[in-house]
């Protein structure tokens, strides 16, 4: 009968078990509790610095409209412009919903006139025109930054001038740019008239203002606010420029019935601390993007005539939204995928250790109380009755230590967060608290050994269930769900099974090879040992488990944050084009000089286009061909190492005079290496080039890129970080001067340091390149500095890869730990019978550096089998699961990292197991000293 005294007894025998397993129990439920909560502040932080970064340049989220003038309406109040931007905005952020209207901030307004003529005694007419503006008002304190005057003052609202007869308008008060004063001489305090369809309205200029800095994306959004345009009318040309005013101007000239552009742009801010970056918060954005790219007139103003949307006394009859951000969150979903997925693996790995490790504890709680349970079964005792009071007892050794990794997971999850799904720890903690009992009813039960067949049906069970999960997942590619992958779970489990099936069938027969030596030689300590561990080779089979399957995440977990570290040094590498600093734009902006800097040694011009390539063959097209031309010899002397550059320096004529042909020979023919497939598709073929920007050309291919070369990072800046579609052509020499200049294609300047000097300074350098780098007021891309340390920063702080790496850090620390755990289990299992062999080995005359030896020997097949099969098995995973752990996605970038091994963490679980059986084997020793005969023998036997 189960009775609270007996249950106390028990647990007094059993206490050092209930302790383990209340260990085990505390980490399992800490763990998963803590750690997602954890792992959505750093997904959080993560999305927060990408949306940062994505609308540096570009708003992700905007809207626009133009309004319609209605005469016969009266005219608004004056200084209600801002007011009525406010509440439009503010409607269009409303109509988003609750959930994406917490991540837009207050919106900002811009408000452009349309084009109209500008006259005054001292204005130029270029062309014989006189010049076109146009008004903008842009809300202060917008994303871009504030405007930055060098003369004269913003503007402001038109006020008295004594220069105005009485009774006449005031004058619109503007600022200008210093390329439209110096184009059209608009000093400080220049009078000017807009007119346009019999009204004129008076314009005072009261400021200049510099674009080189300030309101970066003013200009970028208003570029004929830098420099007028010149462009075509009918007939011949004429100057078109925009001028800068306040809400009073725009009001003012809307009074004559002029349209207004209005654009607002939503600044967009993701909680670190919230839950935007969950699957959910995710998908609701998701949800709310959509309804606010559906929503109508009626949704943002009313359906009603009294609700009609109103700016500057003119109608706004629609509100056009347009949004980046889908695209954002789509990719960081993917990423936040993959992430769980890899952290998946090595939770299901720790979850394995721990379960195996309860395992263990519990055979030594069986050694322990083994006479006991002989007892009781020989009076009468059931099994099912000693197995209720195992599970009593660990009952309530794991409920205290769930309790206590509740209050750890509590402590460890970030302030305020939601805690973990309770789920998985509960399942593993029921694992834990069925341990003793379940060992309790398989030890007992077992009256012989198994039949041989049976082992061979299990180890064929196992085999098949490994390569089917192996070749299913395999064939099913990347995991499509959401969360933990079961199939990536469990393949390194079965795995691991498998290793330890192959070690069990080999370490006995090598064990007995090796006692074979030994027994021809003169010693009695290598005998015993090797006969004591061929012996116990089958018993240690869960420790050989648990040790190469700790190995095996260790290893694997090594190779996690050194691939992920080496995959980010390459795309940093990549977006830089191997250079330490770069200029990245349209060719035509980088074709200008750069002061001297005295660290930079050697210069390299990477140029980027783009067309359609024709075979003279058999007149196949390959539409969006990437064309890169550049000076082999310079990369050469500035990275030897460059593939691309060996390739172009060792290929024959790929650097020969531009050849001409046709009718009149004014079909230039170039030379260039292709790409490995289009080179063996049409080695030694022509092609026709055409592309934007170049007349007719011909292309000779003179050979292959060799693999190597299409993963050179001088191709990063002009490829893109997207995968590569279509052909590749690389170009030196004469023929790479030959490539079109197309404004909306990239191309790169990259700067290295001279040999043996200081490294670049990248403040410098942009110092040097403010020409470049300053604001055009032409569309198109502008040209932007990419530090290698800069973007190296970027990527290793980010969150998603952050918690990659912490995760497996974590889980194979505490792997290790579990498996040294184990170990040391294991030899307190077997203590017993290696006290008894070295007590007779003493009584024989044995000292005590022999049973030093004895202890060593005796346990290094063991550890020799679970050092190789676990490097083994860490080693095979990368290969094994394939598509199922592929890096690609968190690291970003066309290629998929290479896997690095981290021989210094393989390095130092072997070490620690060898000090760990090394201190056992002491401490076995030291014991073993003060221990005779007499403690080991047990009744009736003699020596």
């Amino acid at each position: 009968m189960l009775t609270l005294r007996l249950i106390r007894r028990e647990a007094r025998i059993a206490w050092p078990v209930s302790v383990v397993l209340a260990l085990l129990a505390a980490l399992l439920t800490a763990v998963p509790l803590s750690w997602p909560p954890r792992f959505d502040r750093l997904a959080a932080g993560a999305l927060a610095d990408r949306v940062v970064r994505a609308q540096r340049d570009v708003p992700l989220v905007s809207a626009a409209t133009t309004t319609v003038p209605l005469d016969g309406l009266v005219p608004p109040d004056t200084g209600s412009l801002d007011r009525d931007l406010d509440q439009l905005g503010e409607r269009v952020r409303t109509a988003a919903g609750p959930g994406l209207a917490a991540a837009l901030g207050r919106p900002q307004a811009r408000v452009t006139t349309l084009g109209v003529t500008a006259r005054g005694p001292e204005l130029p007419t270029p062309y014989g025109k006189a010049p076109r503006f146009s008004l903008v008002h842009a809300q202060p304190d917008g994303a871009g930054g504030t405007v930055e005057y060098l003369q004269g003052r913003a503007p402001r609202q038109p006020a008295a001038d004594p220069a105005v007869p009485p009774g006449a308008a005031a004058p619109i008060e503007v600022a200008v740019s210093e390329g439209t004063r110096e184009r059209l001489g608009l000093a400080v305090g220049r009078r000017f008239d807009l007119l346009d369809r019999g009204w004129v309205a008076p314009v005072l200029v009261v400021g200049v203002f510099r674009t080189d800095r300030g309101a970066g994306r003013l200009w970028q959004q208003s570029p004929m606010l830098v420099s007028p345009w010149t462009v075509a009318v009918d007939p011949g040309q004429e100057l078109s420029g925009q001028l800068l005013t306040s809400a009073d101007g725009i009001e003012t000239i809307a009074k004559h019935g002029l349209a207004l552009k209005v654009a607002w742009e939503l600044p967009t801010a993701v909680d670190r601390s919230g839950p935007a970056a969950s699957p959910a918060g995710i998908a609701a954005m998701q949800s709310a993007l959509r309804g606010l790219r559906a929503a109508g007139p009626d949704r943002l103003c009313g359906s009603g005539l009294a609700d009609t949307c109103m700016l500057a006394g003119q109608i706004v009859p629609s509100i056009n939204v347009t949004e980046r951000l889908a695209p954002e969150l789509d990719a960081f979903a993917v990423q936040r995928g993959r992430t769980e997925q890899l952290q998946g693996f090595a939770l299901a790995g720790l979850l394995a250790l721990v379960v195996a490790t309860a395992v263990a504890a519990a055979r030594l709680g069986a050694r322990r109380r083994a006479g006991a349970v002989a007892l009781q079964l020989t009076r009468g005792a059931g099994l099912p009755g000693i197995a209720g009071r195992l599970l009593a007892e660990a009952g309530v050794a794991v409920g205290a230590g769930v309790a206590a990794g509740w209050a750890v997971g509590r402590a460890l999850a970030p302030q305020g967060a939601a805690l973990g799904s309770p789920v998985p720890a509960l399942v593993a903690a029921l694992l834990v608290w069925c341990a003793p009992a379940a060992v309790l009813l398989v030890s007992a039960g077992r009256t012989r050994p198994a039949p041989r067949s049976r082992r061979v049906v299990l180890e064929a069970l196992v085999v098949l269930l490994a390569v089917g999960g192996l070749v299913a997942l395999r064939t099913r590619g990347a995991y499509a769900g959401t969360g933990t992958d079961p199939q990536l779970a469990l393949a390194p489990v079965l795995l691991a099974l498998v290793t330890v099936g192959i070690l069990l069938r080999l370490l006995p027969l090598l064990v007995r090879r090796a006692t074979r030596s030994a027994r021809r030689s003169r010693g009695l300590v290598p005998l015993v040992a090797l006969a004591r561990a061929g012996a116990q080779s089958g018993a240690a089979a869960l420790s050989l488990l648990v040790l190469v399957l700790a190995m095996g995440y260790g290893v694997y977990g090594g190779l996690i944050p050194r691939t992920l570290a080496d995959g980010q040094a390459q795309i940093a590498e990549w977006r830089t084009g191997g250079a330490p600093v770069a200029l990245v734009g349209p060719r035509d902006r980088l074709s200008g000089d750069l002061p001297p800097l005295p660290a930079v040694g050697h210069r390299v011009a990477v140029t980027g286009a783009s067309g359609e390539l024709t075979a003279q063959d058999d007149g196949t097209t390959f539409p969006g061909a990437r064309f890169v031309g550049l000076d082999a010899a310079a990369l050469g002397a500035a990275d030897p190492s460059s593939p691309v550059a060996r390739a172009l320096l060792a290929a024959d004529g790929v650097d020969a005079a531009v050849g001409r042909t046709g009718a009149g020979g004014d079909v230039p023919v170039l030379t260039a290496l292709a790409d490995p497939a289009l080179a063996a598709r049409f080695p030694d073929g022509t092609f026709e080039l055409t592309a934007l920007g170049t007349g007719r050309a011909l292309v000779h291919v003179v050979g292959a890129l060799p693999e190597q070369a299409l993963r050179d990072p001088v191709l990063g800046p002009v490829l893109g970080g997207g995968p590569r579609s279509g052909a590749l052509l690389v170009f030196t020499g004469p023929s790479a001067e030959r490539l079109p200049v197309q404004k909306n294609h990239a191309s790169a300047l990259l700067l290295y340091p001279a040999a043996g000097g200081p490294p670049l300074d990248p403040a410098a350098v942009r110092a040097a390149a403010g020409v470049q780098l300053a604001p055009t007021g032409l569309p198109g891309p502008q040209v932007e500095l990419r530090d290698r340390g800069e973007e190296l920063g970027a990527l290793r702080s980010d969150g998603l890869a952050r918690s990659a790496r912490l995760a497996f850090g974590a889980t194979t620390a505490l792997g290790l730990l579990l498996a040294l755990g184990t170990f040391a289990l294991d030899l307190l299992l077997s203590a017993t019978e290696r006290a008894r062999t070295t007590s007779y080995l003493r009584t024989l005359g044995i000292g005590s550096r022999a049973v030093l030896g004895l202890q060593l020997l005796q346990q290094l097949p063991l550890v020799l089998a679970a050092a190789v099969g676990g490097t083994s098995l860490g080693l095979l995973l990368p290969a094994a699961l394939g598509p199922g752990l592929r890096l690609g996605a968190l690291t970003g970038g066309p290629f998929e990292p290479a896997v690095h091994i981290d021989w210094t963490i393989t390095a130092g679980v072997g070490v620690a197991l060898v000090v760990l059986m090394t201190a056992a084997a002491v401490l076995e020793a030291a014991i073993s000293r003060r221990r005779g005969l007499g403690a080991v023998l047990r009744l009736g036997e003699a020596l």
